[in-house]
């Protein structure tokens, strides 16, 4: 399947070869552990490295849709009506539009309890 990978540190947006499981999903985004962010309307959403805001310097960021800010290398996906990871519906065009590039910019990392 074809997911879309956010690159904030050169900032491009590409398409890329997935098999939505877990441990590809990791080797994308070089990670340990992964979150969903900035879910949308039409079932997509952000894969992100968990432990990114944890990093000293933290990678650069971008916000997605008015979202908080996102920092490193992120996916674009899809979900199917059983919480699977498909290819998003959002095209390459559409999701470009919706990005705002912030840089090397600092976030406080943050706990639901």
């Amino acid at each position: 399947m074809r997911l879309i990978k956010i690159d904030p540190q050169t900032q491009t947006v590409e398409a890329v070869e997935s098999t939505g499981l877990l441990g590809d999903l990791y080797r994308l985004l070089d990670c340990r552990l992964i979150d969903v962010c900035a879910r949308q309307d039409n079932g997509d959403s952000l894969t992100v490295d968990d432990e990114a805001l944890d990093l000293e310097p933290q990678p650069a960021a971008f916000s997605f849709n008015g979202s908080n800010p996102i920092h490193g290398v992120a996916l674009l996906t899809g979900t199917d009506d059983e919480g699977g990871t498909v290819e998003p519906v959002t095209t390459i065009d559409e999701a470009i539009k919706q990005l705002n590039w912030l840089g090397s910019i600092h976030t406080e990392p943050f706990l639901y309890v």
